[in-house]
């Protein structure tokens, strides 16, 4: 259970990061804002698995 919430909170942050990579190797300008959003995602996943309360989830497990 605390595998799949950690995955989806991430998925956003996965995503970015997998476009960024890809453009950044088509040497696009655009990478730098997928890189960027991978961040601000990865900032959004960590608030989110606060509010799922993620570390009672995992005492439980």
């Amino acid at each position: 259970m605390l595998a799949w919430v950690l995955l989806v909170a991430n998925m956003p942050t996965i995503v970015c990061t997998i476009c960024s990579a890809f453009l950044a190797y088509k040497e696009r300008p655009q990478w730098v804002w997928f890189a960027g959003l991978a961040v601000l995602a990865g900032i959004g996943g960590l608030l989110t698995l606060g509010v799922v309360h993620a570390q009672q989830l995992a005492w439980r497990s």
